[in-house]
């Protein structure tokens, strides 16, 4: 919902609103932390639900490619669920992976 149009419409809607009374009232310090408040717990929030939403397209991602290594034969299973494994590992397949490569483009 946070990215739809109507929620920023909405979020639009209580700023004007807040301005309209914020002129009838006035701009008492008071009133201008209210604003201040609302606008830093909608920001904070809206950390955790994009964090949130980056995780799960990561996870889909991640999965999607390691349903394709699996399909294709010459693929080597150990890159799948690669992103699971430690740093030093990760640091290793790659030089093997890049061993590999060289290898291949020395063969005619």
């Amino acid at each position: 919902m946070a990215g739809k149009p109507i929620t920023f419409i909405l979020a639009l809607s209580i700023v004007i609103a807040w301005f309209i009374v914020g002129l009838f009232v006035g701009f008492s310090p008071t009133w201008l932390l209210i604003i201040d408040t609302i606008a830093t717990v909608n920001a904070s929030l809206m950390v955790f639900i994009i964090q949130n939403t980056q995780n799960r397209e990561s996870k889909a991602l991640h999965m999607k490619i390691d349903e394709l290594l699996h399909s294709i034969k010459e693929a080597k299973n150990e890159l799948i669920a690669i992103e699971e494994i430690e740093e030093e590992e990760l640091e290793e397949l790659r030089k093997q992976l890049k061993q590999r490569r060289k290898e291949k483009e020395k063969k005619p």
